[in-house]
């Protein structure tokens, strides 16, 4: 048989030609009923002559001719929407699954100690300086104390460096000595002969602890704890413990305070001395010289020692301790402006406070010496000005215990000149952490 259409063979019982598609015979009963989606409420029985026309809707795709032949087209079946209530389910089923993997790798890998902590990322220390037995005012010594680290492996050992980035230079300072739990070393300095050795705060700005084997002269082993200097607030550390540029030699402001409130001291024991002989001109000059230790060179009573005199009698560096340029103002104008630095830490801050009541300390029991020296000038019999000059230049200088406690402490009326350079140093206290 042949389509009327297209003339291609087609099987005598063809309706719809399969090479054209057109319709070549009349639909025929195949016995049984087509029922379509309930909306279109009508049952179509295929048994009836002639049918009825089919809805456009129903009207079968018509396939590209020579598409496939007599072969009728594949049929796909449609899609299926996944319901979005099972995807959710599916995908926290496979969250459960993974993070449980995990979590079972995890413990398996820290029962067999695949991935166990070497000890060392927990340790800790502790940086503090001070000056070395062979000078005052150095700074030249330092201390060390950690802990929470491992022992070191056989053959090995912790060696403490300090490293300047600037200048690219490294110093030993020695090995950590072990002693239970903790790790230790006191770096005395390298003073001699009563001067004290090279001021470590101007050595560099990095002190690390690395772990080494043998004796080396630079660090090349792993870094384990470190600590560095905040460079703003490290500044104005060092104008206070090491250099300023505007003091006779340039020394720290507190070194200065500590020297000028020393030899405070000693005229004022010098002047009780002469007191106790009757000798006016001695005590006059000794009471100029105390003006001038006070006031420096810049100060409105200070004065050149007369020719009787002598040239032994000391009157200071000029700087002096009272002034709008002086040692005690400018000292804790600096430990000001050290703790206001962005980079300042928590021990900055606290002992700059400290520091800032030693001087303030100081400038009031400096400003009442003053006031007695001059009536010494015009009396100096005056036993009473001797007696408190004497007294308050022990307390600028050593401080005093006003509490009776037993000790010297950074409170209103106690702490003097020396207490304030070792709050200084504190205040250059570092703290040594694992390197990032």
């Amino acid at each position: 048989m042949q389509c009327p259409h297209c003339q291609a063979s087609i099987d005598t019982r063809t309706i719809y030609c399969g090479n054209c598609g057109k319709q070549v015979a009349p639909l025929q009963a195949r016995g049984a009923t087509a029922n379509y989606r309930k909306e279109d409420q009508t049952e179509v029985s295929l048994d009836q002559t002639p049918l009825q026309p089919i809805s456009p809707r129903y009207t079968p795709a018509q396939p590209t001719i020579g598409a496939w032949g007599n072969t009728p087209p594949p049929v796909h079946p449609p899609k299926r929407r996944m319901s979005p209530f099972l995807l959710v389910g599916l995908i926290v089923l496979i969250a459960l699954v993974l993070g449980g993997s995990v979590l079972a790798v995890t413990l398996i890998r820290n029962s067999s100690g695949g991935n166990k902590a070497t000890g060392n990322s927990s340790g800790k220390g502790q940086v503090t300086f001070f000056d070395g037995t062979n000078g005052t005012g150095g700074t030249d010594a330092l201390r060390i104390t950690a802990s929470g680290l491992e022992a070191a492996p056989s053959g090995s050992h912790y060696d403490v460096w300090l490293v300047d980035d600037a200048a690219e230079h490294t110093s030993f300072l020695g090995k950590l000595n072990e002693q239970g739990n903790t790790f230790s070393l006191s770096f005395n300095g390298n003073g001699s002969r009563g001067k004290p050795g090279q001021n470590l705060l101007s050595s560099g700005n990095i002190v690390e602890i690395t772990q080494e084997q043998g004796d080396v002269k630079l660090p090349t082993g792993k870094v384990i704890l470190s600590a560095t200097f905040p460079p703003k607030a490290f500044i104005h550390i060092k104008h206070l413990l090491f250099s300023f540029p505007t003091t006779p030699g340039k020394i720290g402001l507190l070194v200065g305070l500590v020297d000028a409130t020393r030899l405070l001291n000693a005229q004022a024991l010098a002047l009780q001395s002469v007191a106790t002989k009757a000798d006016t001109d001695a005590t006059k000059c000794i009471a100029q010289s105390i003006i001038n230790i006070i006031e420096g060179q810049k100060g409105e009573h200070t004065q050149t020692l007369a020719a009787f005199c002598g040239a032994s009698i000391p009157t200071g560096d000029g700087f002096g301790i009272l002034g709008e340029e002086s040692y005690a103002v400018t000292a804790a104008t600096h430990a000001s402006l050290a703790a206001t630095q962005t980079d300042a830490t928590a021990i900055i801050r606290q002992h700059a406070s400290e520091v800032q009541v030693g001087t303030t300390n100081i400038s009031r029991w400096a400003t009442t010496i003053d006031q007695d020296a001059l009536k010494l000038l015009d009396d100096p019999n005056d036993s009473a000005s001797i007696a408190e000059i004497v007294s308050l230049a022990d307390h600028t200088f050593h401080g005093v215990d006003a509490n009776g406690n037993g000790q010297i402490e950074a409170t209103d009326g106690e702490e003097g000149a020396t207490n304030t350079y070792l709050n200084g140093q504190s205040m250059a206290g570092l703290d040594l952490v694992p390197r990032a």
